[in-house]
């Protein structure tokens, strides 16, 4: 039996319906009956589809290793996700830059402007040298009593509340939120280190949890999950 067949015939087993088998892997319909039809091109990626495999192999008791084994076998004939309008989960999301200010125009013009003001004042009249004396001592009535400059503690900038560090032990896509929004989304090589930071909320996503060794505040985390596995990670303040 393929891996397709020997996927349905557990359910059916068990007398699932894909409704309720999407409902118990979390994983959508649609994508269950790609697996079971073994129409890897309707899944996102090789990737998902592993990570996919291994969840539903595992919820419906099979031997999720023989069938990854299986399936890493046949892993090149698996065609790559069809193309969307929507970025690759492997692209690295486009920051738009400002336009670059004429600072050169604008420093010539402003040197002209200068130019001219002082060659009218030059013409208009002579030049003219007064004698400046010192200034006249100022004259104490009292004690006078400075207050010192009290700082406290709320009018210091708040220092990063968060601070995320992850390595990567292999080719792995990851995303970062702060705060709420995403500041990376992008493939990490082995051995490639990245530190973020964030004051309240911090959110980390990858297509496989087993490829990342993640420390927070200095302190290792626990594993994130399987080598395959999509995670979704959140650590808040």
């Amino acid at each position: 039996m393929s891996i397709g067949e020997r996927l349905r015939a557990a359910r059916e087993a068990r007398g699932i319906s894909l409704e309720e088998a999407a409902a118990g892997t979390r994983i959508k319909r649609i994508y269950l009956e790609a697996l079971e039809n073994e129409a890897f091109s309707l899944l996102p990626s090789p990737a998902h589809a592993r990570g996919f495999l291994r969840r539903y192999a595992r919820w419906l008791g099979l031997d999720e290793t023989a069938l990854l084994a299986e399936w890493d076998g046949m892993a090149a004939a698996v065609p790559p996700a069809r193309p969307s309008r929507m970025p690759s989960m492997f692209e690295l999301t486009h920051i738009p830059t400002r336009p670059a200010l004429p600072w050169r125009p604008l420093a010539t013009l402003g040197f002209a402007t200068l130019l001219l003001i002082g060659l009218i004042g030059l013409v208009r009249g002579p030049w003219r040298i007064q004698s400046i004396g010192p200034p006249p001592a100022p004259t104490i009535t009292g004690a006078v009593s400075i207050p010192s400059a009290t700082v406290t503690p709320g009018s210091a900038a708040t220092a990063p509340a968060l601070r995320l560090e992850v390595e990567a032990s292999e080719h792995v896509w990851v995303r970062i939120q702060t705060d709420g929004q995403v500041v990376y989304q992008g493939l990490l090589r082995p051995g490639e280190t990245r530190t973020w930071e964030a004051r309240s909320t911090l959110q980390l996503d990858t297509g496989n949890a087993a490829a990342l060794q993640v420390r927070l505040n200095g302190r290792p985390e626990g594993p994130l999950g399987g080598r395959g596995e999509i995670v979704r990670k959140t650590w808040s303040r």
